[in-house]
């Protein structure tokens, strides 16, 4: 089913794109003065699923190189900067400069939804500093994916940690109606042009920050600081699922009697469900930090 979905809405949106990415590669080549579309090898770990991806060119032609000194840079790149141009910017912004990988997953490299491939140098970092959540990455099943959990709602700032997390959540979680639930939150994000990039990123302000972790014992803890929803869905999927898992979900974001939960002072708290034999209750509520 995820196949059909990646070959029907992928080559769909691939014939609406074409036209788009010409635009888009003309402007670019007259900018960089380069071909305006490059490929880059990537892949979920270095020993799985390792690809060539396709993307639109945002960034000069340079030798210029980070040095990773931890696993975290690997998620903010601000010193590219000044190799990039105000279009590129609103190309990154707005995740139009990932158009290409359209062709990637016609080619089934990749899907429209799954966790996020990442360049060969970030994943030799993440294996240098982070060997158990890299080894964890490699047990992911999905293929990478153009759009994702992490891609929508990640926060940068955790590193590795957040990024295996969310991934971990949607192989739990996933199916033909979330993807779709996904690829529809992502044209939004495209329209609104609050992609989040690894150049220019900025920290959500209107929302609580996200702590998020799995500990040795493989316990999922995630918090959900996204759309009510999308938060719904998921906590039901995981339910349905074996183990033991804590999801904290923002408590104005939740349901309360079949109606959303308002408050008049509108105070950012969590309400913490622990999720054990497909039973969900309410442990406790706790202020976000």
């Amino acid at each position: 089913m995820k196949r059909l979905f990646d070959i029907v809405f992928g080559g769909l949106l691939f014939i609406i794109a074409l036209p788009i990415m010409l635009v888009f590669s003309i402007i670019l080549f007259f900018e960089f003065k380069t071909f305006p579309i490059f490929t880059q090898e990537r892949g979920l770990t270095l020993e799985k699923y390792r690809f060539k991806i396709l993307k639109l060119r945002t960034i000069k032609p340079s030798d210029f190189e980070i040095a990773h000194t931890t696993e975290e840079d690997i998620f903010l790149k601000p010193q590219l900067k000044e190799q990039t141009s105000s279009f590129a910017k609103w190309l990154r912004k707005s995740a139009l400069d990932e158009l290409p990988q359209l062709l990637n997953v016609i080619k089934g490299e990749m899907s429209i939804i799954g966790p996020r491939p990442l360049m060969l140098k970030d994943l030799r970092t993440m294996k240098k500093f982070s060997p158990e959540l890299y080894n964890k990455r490699g047990m992911l099943q999905y293929k990478p994916g153009i759009s994702g959990l992490w891609q929508l709602f990640g926060n940068r700032d955790e590193g590795s940690i957040g990024l295996l997390a969310l991934d971990s959540l949607y192989e739990k979680t996933a199916s033909f109606i979330f993807d779709l639930k996904l690829m529809l939150y992502t044209s939004s994000i495209v329209i609104a042009a609050k992609n989040s990039d690894s150049i220019f990123y900025t920290p959500r302000a209107s929302s609580p920050r996200v702590h998020t972790f799995v500990d040795s014992t493989s316990k999922l803890k995630v918090t959900l600081n996204m759309p009510a929803g999308i938060a719904k869905f998921i906590l039901e999927k995981v339910e349905k699922h074996e183990g033991k898992y804590t999801v904290e979900v923002p408590a104005d974001w939740w349901y309360v009697s079949d109606t959303y939960k308002s408050f008049s002072n509108r105070k950012k708290q969590s309400k913490i469900y622990s999720i054990t034999d497909g039973k969900a209750t309410p442990e406790e509520n706790k202020n976000v930090s």
